[in-house]
């Protein structure tokens, strides 16, 4: 049915394109803009066949016109079907053509098309006025190959042009896409740190029961629970273990090149909040200013430092406000800023804003407190790469966060 439909639509586009005329050179021929329409249908759509979308429109353009003349004009009904049924051969002789020559293989190749084209158009017509029993002179074929180049260029150039913007929307979907990629692997990069963190803890508490069921082997109702608990503790560690095996491997596998200059990754951090600002309808601008553009390693790190802190500021400055990402070098560190003019953080609770499940922040639709492991998230990656966070903050004037991390650890 959809097929039908497209179909349908493609043949009423020509049709009505065949009423709108020109008169090339002040000459008494006339040429419609339906061929031109039909041209790029069949350049832009493989799917349709040439010779039933033409037969078709033929048909289109000659009911088309013969109605128009029935309703505008005093013309008798005969001399209206004779005027306009030999317009029926032209798009037919057309379609047979551009079916034979297979056109749209040689598409792609500029100028084969638009010969292919204007030769079709220009046999079209000449059959036409074969059919109307008209003389066909030199000076006529010679415009007939001039309109038929036209129509061919014109038709071939929007083809061009929808092409071109076609790639273009299918780049913006790819980076898109890429963006959001890098984003997740960020996050689960993120997430790993505290998979390792909570596989030490589960050691040391599997440590410690084994410690309790050496202690208590006299004790045989106590010595069996105790090693039931231990059994359990381990398939934990077993299924903890699996799940960072995957993910490892994963990455790994993703970052065989896994590097990527600074510029590109700030282009799809600002396009990825740009996107979240929007779709939130904050009204916060954010800029990225950088001194040095380098080749880093471990890039997904920086991502994550970066999201994080970016999406505290945009919380820090509700629905309005002003963000900035700075970065400078010094001989061996790398420096980021993220600076923001939000309400700021109180200095009572400033030492405590990197611990784990720390927070000030609750939904305001369900009152539940956020999980508050952003900023340890940001401080763990921070230490796993050997640098330092610094925060300095005053009530309602901003925040600025300073990250520090040597070049060994981030630049290749």
């Amino acid at each position: 049915m959809n097929k039908i439909k497209k179909n349908i639509i493609f043949i009423a586009t020509v049709a009505l394109f065949g009423e709108i005329y020109f008169y090339p050179f002040h000459s008494s021929l006339r040429f419609s803009a339906g061929i031109i329409a039909l041209n790029l249908i069949m350049l832009i759509d493989e799917d349709i066949s040439p010779f039933s979308i033409s037969f078709f429109s033929g048909i289109a353009v000659f009911l088309v016109r013969s109605l128009f003349r029935i309703f505008f004009s005093s013309m008798p009904f005969g001399e209206i079907i004779a005027l306009h049924f030999p317009s029926i051969f032209y798009y037919i002789i057309y379609g047979a053509i551009t079916q034979l020559t297979h056109i749209r293989k040689h598409k792609n190749q500029f100028i084969t098309p638009i010969v292919l084209l204007a030769f079709t158009d220009t046999i079209s017509n000449i059959f036409e006025i074969f059919s109307r029993n008209q003389l066909v002179s030199l000076q006529i074929i010679q415009l007939m190959i001039l309109v038929g180049i036209a129509r061919s260029i014109i038709a071939y150039f929007i083809y061009l042009v929808y092409k071109k913007q076609e790639l273009f929307l299918l780049t913006r979907e790819h980076q898109k896409r890429y963006s959001q990629l890098n984003i997740l692997i960020a996050d689960i990069q993120a997430e790993m740190f505290y998979l390792k963190k909570s596989t030490h803890d589960i050691e040391q508490v599997m440590g410690k029961s084994y410690q309790l069921y050496e202690e208590y082997k006299c004790d045989k109702v106590l010595k069996e629970k105790i090693l039931d608990i231990a059994r359990e503790i381990h398939e934990i560690k077993k299924d903890y273990y699996r799940v960072l095996s995957g993910f490892e491997s994963f990455l790994k596998t993703f970052e065989k090149n896994g590097t990527m200059m600074l510029s590109d990754m700030l282009v799809i951090i600002r396009g990825n909040t740009c996107r979240y600002l929007k779709e939130n309808g904050k009204d916060i601008s954010i800029d990225f200013d950088f001194k040095n553009d380098f080749q880093l390693q471990k890039y997904y790190h920086l991502f994550t430092i970066l999201n994080n802190l970016i999406i505290n500021a945009i919380d820090a400055c509700k629905a309005m406000g002003r963000i900035k990402v700075t970065q400078e070098s010094d001989m061996n560190n790398v420096i980021f800023y993220v600076k923001d003019n939000g309400e700021g953080i109180d200095k009572d609770i400033l030492p405590y804003i990197f611990n784990p499940g720390f927070t000030t922040k609750y939904d305001e639709k369900s009152g539940k407190p956020s999980t508050g492991i952003g900023l340890s998230h940001v401080k763990n990656i921070v230490t796993e790469l050997q640098g330092n966070i610094e925060v300095k903050s005053k009530l309602n004037e901003g925040t600025i966060f300073k990250v520090i991390v040597p070049k060994n650890s981030l630049v290749r």
